[in-house]
């Protein structure tokens, strides 16, 4: 499991800054918010899913490694 972590953890990083290079010039607008805006669907591209699937990988990672310092019997 600690092994598992820290790969989930440097994935989530190397798809953040991936992601942050992929989508730099996307404008995208919450189609919840109540504002005059057009909303503009362009497919895959209209919200950073790689940036945000890399933080959910972090985020993942770091809860794995936390809860597998406590588990020290295997």
């Amino acid at each position: 499991m600690k092994k598992a972590s820290i790969v989930l953890i440097v994935v989530g990083i190397v798809m953040a800054i991936v992601g942050s290079f992929i989508f730099n010039n996307l404008n995208y607008v919450n189609a919840v918010d109540a504002h005059a805006w057009s909303i503009n669907i362009n497919g895959i591209r209209s919200f950073p899913w790689i940036g945000f699937l890399g933080g959910v990988l972090l985020v993942i990672g770091i809860i794995f490694n936390i809860s597998a310092k406590g588990n020290k019997s295997h």
